[in-house]
């Protein structure tokens, strides 16, 4: 009779979210997926990054509070979520701080390899010039 009592006591704690919140949240991460993606296409410089990873995070921590119930949780489980976006932002801020402070500069002797068959930028003068479609060797492969 304890589990019984028990399991009673726990349903109690459930905290009905009405269908309305999930649609709107979705609404709303549905919206900021477009905005990110339209953002993706501004030059903000080196503001992108930024931009792009701060509605990640929003976008994030909508689905933590509604999704996963943290909003409606215990204070536990509420501070091992924050325990978590905190530990995040620790380790994204040592990341830009070493990208922040690299020199950058170019390996000596990398340069990007030719894929065979494809011309970039009309190098060798593209179709016009006898390229694989055009030009001379066109007109003799189509007599044969």
């Amino acid at each position: 009779m304890s589990d019984h009592h028990g399991h009673d006591a726990h349903a109690a704690h459930h905290h009905i979210v009405p269908l309305t919140v999930y649609f709107t949240i979705f609404a709303t991460l549905l919206v900021l997926t477009g905005v990110t993606i339209a953002v993706a296409f501004v030059d903000l410089g080196p503001l992108n990054i930024y931009v792009a990873l701060g509605i990640a995070i929003f976008k994030a921590t909508l689905v933590v509070l509604y999704f996963m119930h943290v909003k409606y949780s215990s204070k536990l489980v509420q501070l091992a979520a924050v325990t978590g976006f905190l530990w995040m932002g620790i380790m994204l801020g040592f990341t830009f701080a070493d990208i922040g402070t690299r020199d950058w500069q170019p390996v000596q002797g990398w340069a990007p390899q030719p894929i065979e068959g494809v011309v970039l930028g009309g190098e060798h003068g593209g179709a016009e010039a006898g390229g694989e479609h055009g030009g001379e060797g066109a007109s003799e492969g189509a007599g044969h």
